[in-house]
């Protein structure tokens, strides 16, 4: 990724970026497997902070930064545009999974979901962010 123009000139730690995915993984499980519905919005708005304003303010990243410190893990630092661009496409399909609950579009929102828990898991397990290989292609159409 380091040949990508970036749209920021910072850098974020992978490793909590994947910790933050294994984090959305568990907040969608819950919003399928449980009557906690609510966890879609705060994982929503998550994403929303994240792609939009500030990773800061963002709760799942306290977690992770948390977490990798408890653990004494070695920071891996990337390009953090293609990140926020994920943050963004997460936030979409947040919104996506939460309208087709509340319109009780049930088979939708599993698909939604399904996609979102794929993706998301080769960001955990195998550090592939898909968003990020393909912001690459959409800077190139925004230009």
């Amino acid at each position: 990724m380091k040949e990508v123009c970036p749209i920021s000139f910072q850098q974020v730690n992978e490793r909590a970026a994947q910790i933050n995915a294994v984090l959305a993984i568990f907040s969608i499980m819950i919003f399928l497997f449980t009557p906690f519905k609510w966890i879609i919005f705060i994982l929503a708005v998550d994403f929303f902070i994240r792609g939009f304003l500030d990773l800061s303010y963002s709760f799942y990243s306290s977690v992770s930064k948390t977490i990798l410190r408890l653990c004494k893990v070695k920071p891996v630092m990337v390009n953090a545009g293609p990140k926020i661009f994920a943050a963004k496409i997460g936030f979409i399909f947040c919104c996506l999974i939460a309208l087709s609950y509340l319109f009780n579009f049930s088979v939708t929102g599993l698909i939604f979901s399904a996609i979102f828990i794929f993706f998301a898991a080769l960001e955990a397990i195998f550090r592939f962010c898909v968003a990020c290989r393909l912001y690459p292609y959409i800077l190139k159409l925004k230009s």
